[in-house]
């Protein structure tokens, strides 16, 4: 009887566990952070920020934030344009971009490049290591709409859709990874 007990209070603990997906993680190159009150900044607002649940900035010789967040709230490219939108203190603004790393890249280049110009001017893909497939993306600048709200932009999950359909994958590259 106190299996059963205890089985009606955990079942629906775990079935909610279950429920809720693992959030997703990446890490943006961010432009622009100067000192540590750059980093400050950009971490608060990052942090203030719905659906981001876990943010570390970090200065080094490129600038980078590794975070958590739930891309059914928030898309990568609203979190670039949160840290373009985080009050610049040295005059210019905090740029965010993401390196990323397509296995077999060199080998179907004009597919992947051609997927990108789907996307423009969304999104620029810039291609750092050809051989490698080390590729950057950089961000538009995202326009909110009279109601000051901001669109999703690119995301992604665009990009694993439009990868899975030509047979590759991507990771994210962070400092620990370059």
């Amino acid at each position: 009887m106190r299996f059963l007990a205890l089985w009606a209070v955990l079942l629906p603990l775990s079935l909610h566990a279950v429920d809720k997906p693992a959030p997703a993680k990446a890490v943006f190159v961010i432009s622009g952070l100067e000192c540590g009150s750059c980093v400050y900044m950009v971490q608060t607002q990052l942090n203030q920020t719905r659906g981001i649940s876990e943010v570390e900035v970090l200065q080094g010789v490129e600038g980078f934030a590794r975070m958590s967040y739930d891309p059914k709230v928030i898309t990568e490219h609203q979190i670039a344009q949160t840290v373009r939108d985080t009050a610049a203190l040295h005059g210019m603004p905090y740029i965010a971009s993401m390196k990323l790393r397509v296995p077999g890249f060199s080998q179907n280049a004009a597919k992947v490049k051609a997927l990108f110009e789907k996307w423009k001017p969304t999104v620029e893909l810039v291609v750092w290591n050809e051989h490698e497939g080390e590729l950057i993306v950089n961000f538009a600048e995202l326009e909110r709409d009279a109601k000051l709200v901001l669109p999703r932009g690119w995301s992604l999950s665009q990009l694993a859709e439009g990868l899975k359909g030509l047979g590759l994958k991507y990771e994210i590259l962070s400092p620990d990874t370059l």
